[in-house]
């Protein structure tokens, strides 16, 4: 097939949003593959086809968004001795800019999307399950790190929520929620408590959004079944109960000033994000590189401000989006990451306040998407990660897409 007729071929464009999705958590780099397949066309589509739709402001502030989240490591990047470690930090927000422009010519469908996430969904479960049962693994993780297992399962998840909302029939209807349970569990699997913590507060943001719909009498019921999951969660899955039980003890230990209990999962990270700040202040606007920062660890070892056991975390590496781009990019990095999150966060958050039907599942899709990896983000970095930022800035755009022209993308009659 001529590569040109691809870049119009609206079905190529929905099969491949289908399998970022379906393949994100069943396969050891599937996603990334069908991510590197849209940009090798989208450059394509960007050098030899002229017909390019215009764009408008919100689209120009998208990509602004994506091309400045990328511009904020070139600081580090040059004073660190042009270390290739700092641009691949960003890399994929830049790339999926021509990507998002293919995706304005030619929109998927969104019923791919949701399809996507419940193929994806059945996959993280059926891989939890073996790991967990037949390989005996207490925390599973997949391909990956079994926190961004958790982080992927749970964007899945919503995804498939929203899916409920989409479908108008009731046999995709019951897909849609299966794929959303199936998640969940392995969710559950995974021990990630990010993830944990994440799926009664995005279910909140859902109820809010559909309120209307649901009537207040069902509001009510709704947000009081959320209010009780994570206590349901911790009485009767033990893993929950483990991981939570563990946080507590941690957090006790920590505020007790005994150094040596300090040393925790959790205490460790309040001991990183200490150094984090304190890197912030010595260079507010831009950070410091990951040679200045060790540097910095040390003299607060010696002085006696943050643990030793910092000094084993390679990079100081604050565990957390929010932390480490403060540490790392100064205040430019903080504004790039909230613009990353806001800009598209705020354009669904409208659209799914304004709209109705399935453009209203869409968007509403979008919001918990966005809203997952901003929580996600306060106690790991998500984005840093290879697949997780591909995933992120991929489905964003798809997504965005496909809310910038609603017809062609079957969002509307």
């Amino acid at each position: 097939m001529n590569v040109l007729n691809v870049v119009n071929n609206n079905t190529f464009m929905s099969l491949m949003v289908f399998l970022s999705l379906a393949l994100l958590l069943s396969t050891p780099g599937g996603s990334v593959a069908v991510f590197a397949i849209l940009l090798l066309l989208a450059l394509v589509f960007l050098f030899r086809v002229k017909d390019k739709p215009a764009l408008n402001r919100a689209d120009k502030l998208l990509m602004f968004s994506l091309v400045f989240m990328f511009l904020t490591v070139l600081p580090a990047f040059v004073s660190d001795g042009f270390r290739g470690r700092y641009l691949d930090l960003t890399l994929r927000f830049l790339l999926v800019v021509p990507v998002l422009w293919l995706l304005l010519k030619t929109p998927p469908k969104a019923s791919w999307l949701f399809a996507g996430a419940l193929v994806g969904s059945a996959g993280a479960f059926l891989l939890a399950l073996y790991q967990y049962f037949y390989a005996g693994m207490p925390r599973v993780d997949g391909f990956l790190y079994s926190i961004n297992f958790g982080y992927l399962a749970c964007a899945l998840a919503f995804l498939s929520f929203s899916g409920m909302m989409f479908f108008e029939r009731s046999r995709w209807k019951l897909a849609a929620f299966m794929g959303f349970i199936m998640a969940v569990y392995a969710i559950l699997l995974t021990g990630t408590r990010g993830a944990y913590i994440a799926v009664p507060a995005l279910a909140a943001v859902l109820i809010i959004l559909y309120r209307k719909e649901l009537g207040a009498k069902l509001v009510v019921l709704v947000a009081a079944v959320c209010m009780s999951m994570p206590a349901a969660s911790y009485m009767v899955v033990p893993q929950v109960q483990q991981r939570f039980d563990v946080l507590i003890n941690e957090l006790i230990h920590y505020e007790s000033g005994d150094p040596s209990k300090a040393y925790s999962s959790s205490g460790l990270r309040l001991e990183l994000w200490t150094a984090a700040i304190e890197a912030f202040k010595q260079n507010p606007l831009y950070g410091l590189n990951y040679n200045q920062r060790e540097a910095l660890n040390a003299r607060l070892v010696e002085e006696g401000e943050i643990i030793p056991q910092v000094l084993n975390i390679s990079r100081g590496h604050a565990h957390s989006d929010y932390f480490e781009v403060l540490a790392g990019r100064g205040l430019l990095g903080i504004i790039a990451l909230l613009m990353l999150y806001l800009v598209p966060g705020i354009i669904f958050l409208r659209k799914a306040m304004n709209t109705e039907g399935k453009e209203k599942a869409l968007a509403a899709a979008g919001v918990t998407f966005v809203a997952g990896f901003m929580v996600f983000g306060i106690s790991e970095a998500p984005l840093q990660a290879n697949v997780l930022s591909g995933c992120y800035a991929l489905t964003v755009v798809a997504i965005y897409a496909m809310l910038r022209r609603p017809e062609n993308a079957g969002l509307r009659a």
